[in-house]
């Protein structure tokens, strides 16, 4: 992380590390998913998409990615900050950051895919 040379300032460390995360991981994810999951959004018979299933598997994935991506920011920032309090080299403190805040998001997308939203039904 270069730009802790140019400010020294914690919080907006913090939050420019979590940009580049954002910038990386969400249409790495978006494209994966999309690999993977695409033979669900065609009928088998007519070969077409359904717009009906992507639209609804949409919502639920923006659901449960809201409420985790909330907890992985405020975390994420939190914990950034707190290890960079502690004498940390910005590098570290981020990797850290990410890495905690990481499994509470994990766990708590898990849970609301399949408690909550309902994702994957079989």
């Amino acid at each position: 992380m270069y730009y802790v040379y140019y400010s020294k300032d914690h919080i907006a460390n913090s939050i420019i590390a979590l940009s580049t995360q954002y910038s990386v991981y969400i249409p790495l994810f978006a494209l994966l998913f999309y690999i993977d999951n695409r033979h669900r959004y065609t009928d088998p018979i007519t070969g077409k998409r359904d717009f009906k299933v992507i639209k609804r598997d949409i919502k639920k994935l923006f659901t449960a990615f809201s409420i985790s991506e909330i907890a992985f920011s405020f975390s994420n920032l939190s914990f950034t900050y707190e290890f960079l309090q502690f004498g940390a080299l910005p590098y570290q403190a981020s990797m850290l950051g990410s890495l905690s805040a990481s499994i509470i998001s994990f766990v708590l997308i898990n849970f609301v895919i399949t408690k909550v939203v309902k994702l994957f039904r079989t």
